[in-house]
Protein backbone atom coordinates (compact mmCIF):
# COMPACT_ATOMS: atom_id res chain seq x y z
CA UNK A 1 0.00 0.00 0.00
CA UNK A 2 1.26 3.56 -1.12
CA UNK A 3 2.05 5.92 1.91
CA UNK A 4 -0.27 8.99 1.48
CA UNK A 5 2.16 11.73 1.04
CA UNK A 6 2.67 9.95 -2.49
CA UNK A 7 -0.74 9.45 -3.23
CA UNK A 8 -1.34 13.75 -2.29
CA UNK A 9 1.52 14.41 -5.17
CA UNK A 10 -0.84 16.01 -7.90
CA UNK A 11 2.39 16.12 -10.96
CA UNK A 12 1.16 12.43 -11.71
CA UNK A 13 4.86 12.07 -13.09
CA UNK A 14 6.24 13.08 -10.02
CA UNK A 15 3.72 10.66 -8.32
CA UNK A 16 4.86 7.88 -10.88
CA UNK A 17 8.39 8.37 -9.86
CA UNK A 18 8.36 8.62 -6.49
CA UNK A 19 6.01 5.57 -6.18
CA UNK A 20 8.48 3.49 -8.27
CA UNK A 21 11.20 4.84 -6.17
CA UNK A 22 9.17 3.86 -3.04
CA UNK A 23 8.55 0.43 -4.51
CA UNK A 24 11.87 0.22 -5.30
CA UNK A 25 13.92 1.43 -2.22
CA UNK A 26 11.18 1.10 0.76
CA UNK A 27 13.40 -1.94 2.30
CA UNK A 28 16.25 0.03 2.44
CA UNK A 29 15.08 3.08 4.02
CA UNK A 30 12.98 0.48 6.59
CA UNK A 31 16.41 -1.04 7.12
CA UNK A 32 18.74 1.89 7.63
CA UNK A 33 16.49 4.00 10.06
CA UNK A 34 15.47 0.63 12.18
CA UNK A 35 19.41 -0.06 12.62
CA UNK A 36 19.31 3.69 14.07
CA UNK A 37 16.09 3.96 15.96
CA UNK A 38 15.30 0.23 16.87
CA UNK A 39 11.32 0.62 17.55
CA UNK A 40 9.34 -0.75 14.89
CA UNK A 41 6.45 1.98 15.53
CA UNK A 42 8.86 4.92 15.31
CA UNK A 43 10.49 3.71 11.95
CA UNK A 44 7.20 3.36 10.20
CA UNK A 45 6.54 7.42 11.21
CA UNK A 46 10.23 8.01 10.23
CA UNK A 47 9.56 6.36 6.91
CA UNK A 48 7.05 9.38 6.25
CA UNK A 49 9.27 12.00 7.29
CA UNK A 50 12.19 10.45 4.98
CA UNK A 51 9.71 10.26 2.09
CA UNK A 52 8.80 14.03 2.91
CA UNK A 53 12.21 14.91 2.06
CA UNK A 54 12.81 13.10 -0.85
CA UNK A 55 9.55 14.45 -2.34
CA UNK A 56 11.16 17.79 -1.82
CA UNK A 57 14.35 16.88 -3.83
CA UNK A 58 12.58 14.90 -6.53
CA UNK A 59 13.94 17.01 -9.74
CA UNK A 60 17.21 15.97 -8.51
CA UNK A 61 16.95 12.26 -7.78
CA UNK A 62 15.67 11.88 -11.20
CA UNK A 63 19.07 12.85 -12.91
CA UNK A 64 20.79 10.72 -10.77
CA UNK A 65 23.39 7.48 -11.78
CA UNK A 66 21.38 4.72 -9.53
CA UNK A 67 24.66 4.31 -7.36
CA UNK A 68 24.15 7.82 -6.09
CA UNK A 69 20.34 7.62 -5.41
CA UNK A 70 21.08 4.55 -3.81
CA UNK A 71 23.46 6.68 -1.21
CA UNK A 72 21.24 9.76 -1.25
CA UNK A 73 18.23 8.13 -0.40
CA UNK A 74 20.93 5.62 2.18
CA UNK A 75 22.23 9.32 3.64
CA UNK A 76 18.74 10.41 4.03
CA UNK A 77 17.28 8.06 5.91
CA UNK A 78 19.99 7.90 8.50
CA UNK A 79 20.08 12.05 8.88
CA UNK A 80 16.22 11.25 9.22
CA UNK A 81 16.89 9.07 12.09
CA UNK A 82 19.57 10.96 14.12
CA UNK A 83 17.56 14.35 13.79
CA UNK A 84 14.98 12.14 15.69
CA UNK A 85 17.16 11.08 18.28
CA UNK A 86 18.92 14.39 18.73
CA UNK A 87 15.14 15.70 18.95
CA UNK A 88 14.55 13.99 21.74
CA UNK A 89 17.64 14.57 23.43
CA UNK A 90 19.25 11.20 22.80
CA UNK A 91 22.44 12.24 20.79
CA UNK A 92 24.00 9.31 19.43
CA UNK A 93 27.29 8.89 17.54
CA UNK A 94 28.07 6.74 14.50
CA UNK A 95 30.02 4.34 16.39
CA UNK A 96 27.25 3.68 18.63
CA UNK A 97 25.60 2.48 16.33
CA UNK A 98 26.14 -1.13 16.93
CA UNK A 99 25.44 -0.75 20.67
CA UNK A 100 21.39 -0.54 19.62
CA UNK A 101 19.75 -3.87 20.23
CA UNK A 102 17.71 -5.08 17.76
CA UNK A 103 14.17 -5.65 20.08
CA UNK A 104 14.06 -9.29 18.35
CA UNK A 105 18.06 -9.99 17.36
CA UNK A 106 17.64 -13.58 14.86
CA UNK A 107 19.63 -16.67 16.45
CA UNK A 108 22.75 -16.05 14.29
CA UNK A 109 23.50 -12.62 15.83
CA UNK A 110 23.04 -14.02 19.74
CA UNK A 111 25.47 -16.66 18.39
CA UNK A 112 28.14 -13.75 16.55
CA UNK A 113 27.21 -11.83 19.89
CA UNK A 114 28.32 -14.89 22.07
CA UNK A 115 31.44 -15.26 20.02
CA UNK A 116 32.75 -12.21 20.24
CA UNK A 117 32.03 -12.18 24.32
CA UNK A 118 34.63 -15.21 24.33
CA UNK A 119 36.88 -13.63 22.06
CA UNK A 120 36.71 -10.33 24.81
CA UNK A 121 36.75 -12.70 27.57
CA UNK A 122 40.13 -14.15 26.02
CA UNK A 123 42.19 -11.03 25.40
CA UNK A 124 40.31 -9.15 28.71
CA UNK A 125 43.43 -9.69 30.42
CA UNK A 126 45.48 -8.37 28.12
CA UNK A 127 43.60 -4.97 27.98
CA UNK A 128 44.84 -1.86 30.13
CA UNK A 129 43.15 -1.02 33.72
CA UNK A 130 41.52 1.83 32.48
CA UNK A 131 39.98 0.54 29.32
CA UNK A 132 38.80 -2.54 31.36
CA UNK A 133 36.90 0.00 33.53
CA UNK A 134 35.52 2.09 30.87
CA UNK A 135 34.05 -0.84 29.74
CA UNK A 136 33.03 -2.71 32.33
CA UNK A 137 31.50 0.21 33.90
CA UNK A 138 29.43 1.29 31.15
CA UNK A 139 28.37 -2.62 29.70
CA UNK A 140 28.01 -4.31 32.82
CA UNK A 141 27.43 -2.14 35.49
CA UNK A 142 25.43 -0.03 33.36
CA UNK A 143 27.05 3.30 34.57
CA UNK A 144 25.98 6.77 33.12
CA UNK A 145 28.42 9.20 31.69
CA UNK A 146 28.51 11.35 34.76
CA UNK A 147 29.23 8.43 37.05
CA UNK A 148 32.34 7.40 34.60
CA UNK A 149 33.50 10.95 34.57
CA UNK A 150 33.28 11.20 37.95
CA UNK A 151 35.25 7.90 38.39
CA UNK A 152 38.18 9.20 36.69
CA UNK A 153 38.17 12.29 37.15
CA UNK A 154 37.78 13.45 33.92
CA UNK A 155 34.97 15.88 32.28
CA UNK A 156 31.80 14.12 31.06
CA UNK A 157 31.92 15.37 27.82
CA UNK A 158 35.23 13.31 27.71
CA UNK A 159 33.70 9.88 28.60
CA UNK A 160 31.96 8.72 25.13
CA UNK A 161 35.38 9.36 23.37
CA UNK A 162 37.02 7.32 26.08
CA UNK A 163 34.50 4.57 25.67
CA UNK A 164 35.01 4.96 22.12
CA UNK A 165 38.65 4.50 22.37
CA UNK A 166 38.51 1.74 24.89
CA UNK A 167 35.93 -0.19 22.70
CA UNK A 168 38.50 0.20 19.64
CA UNK A 169 41.70 -1.15 21.77
CA UNK A 170 39.35 -3.55 22.68
CA UNK A 171 38.23 -4.44 19.20
CA UNK A 172 42.06 -4.97 17.91
CA UNK A 173 43.12 -7.21 20.64
CA UNK A 174 40.40 -9.39 19.51
CA UNK A 175 41.77 -9.29 16.27
CA UNK A 176 45.03 -9.94 16.71
CA UNK A 177 44.14 -12.53 19.04
CA UNK A 178 42.53 -14.51 16.46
Amino acid sequence: MLPLIITAIEDEDDKAFMTWLYLQYRRLIYSEVRKIIGNTDEVEDLLQSVLEKLIEKISLLRGMEQNKLVNYIISTAKNTAYNSLRGKDRAILLEDQEELADPAPMPEEQIIAQEDLYRLARVWGSLDERTQYLLSAKYILKKSGKEIAGNLNMPSDNVRTALVRARRKARQAMEQRV
